[in-house]
């Protein structure tokens, strides 16, 4: 099978492509959530973190719920026993819990909550894009869901010094990745992911164990089992990787540290009101 060739789409034309709603029974998100909140000076799982008086737990329920039949939160076995309750009062029903016994890499983490999803499509999201606009994650979806029937939707935004930078190739498509985490040389300048997937489920599964297989996508620096080398991946392997520009980059901020916390508050604060 060969892939389609590469296509701009953008908030100009992305209805032309996309399904005329989010059918939320084809829809399991995956958050992975596993992570602490120390370096936030904060002794409980990051995911309650409070950001312009929400906890990001709730944010996520907002930006998810509408969209997906189920949400699968990736949790540590220490953070289960203070987010469950929290899922049961916000979501009952609505919600599974997979664990992550360690931290070894968000490619694994992925991995342990698609094992849950029972749609057509999953939805990845880290577990702390608070700031990310409903209206931009249900864009995406629908993209997904749309006419073009890629395998993966990425939804990317270009800042500046990124953490994450793909590289494309002379035909446009994406070929490589490079992380500022692994030691790479990184660009003044690039484009990067927004914490924000969509999948065919059964591709994300197949994907996953053939990354895990061939061990490219383990890392140099951390020797973590990272997701995001799924994507060029996916590209060389004849998967059609659907890459659209439909968020503004501050809608793209990871809560990391309170500097991070403080710009997501003042976005969402004039976001939301």
């Amino acid at each position: 099978m060969t892939t389609p060739p590469p296509l701009t789409v953008d908030r100009a034309n992305w209805t032309s492509y996309a399904a005329p709603h989010v059918d939320s029974s084809q829809w399991t998100a995956v958050v992975a959530a596993a992570g602490k909140g120390s370096r936030l000076g904060f002794n409980r799982p990051k995911i309650l973190f409070p950001v312009a008086g929400r906890p990001i737990l709730e944010w996520l329920l907002d930006l998810l719920l509408p969209s997906c039949r189920t949400a699968v939160f990736v949790l540590s076995p220490d953070g289960r026993d203070e987010v469950e309750p929290e899922l049961e009062r916000l979501a009952p029903g609505r919600y599974r819990i997979a664990i992550q016994p360690s931290p070894t890499g968000m490619g694994d983490a992925v991995e342990i909550g698609a094992a849950l999803a029972a749609t057509r499509h999953t939805v990845v999201l880290w577990g702390d894009q608070v700031a990310l606009r409903p209206a931009s994650v249900e864009a995406v979806l629908r993209l997904h869901q749309g006419r073009l029937a890629p395998d993966l939707t990425v939804p990317t935004v270009f800042r500046q010094s990124p953490y994450i930078h793909f590289e494309r190739d002379d035909a446009g498509r994406i070929a490589n990745l490079l992380q500022a985490r692994e030691g790479d040389a990184m660009p003044e300048y690039g484009e990067s992911d927004t914490g924000l997937f969509c999948f065919r489920t059964e591709v994300l599964r197949r994907l996953l164990v053939e990354l895990r297989a061939g061990g490219a996508a383990t890392g140099t620096g951390t020797a973590e089992f990272n997701l995001l080398p799924i994507i060029p991946f996916a590209a060389r392997n004849e998967r059609y990787v659907l890459a659209a520009h439909l968020m503004d980059v501050e809608e793209t901020v990871g809560i990391n540290s309170a500097a991070d916390a403080g710009r997501a508050e003042s976005f969402l604060r004039s976001a939301h009101g």
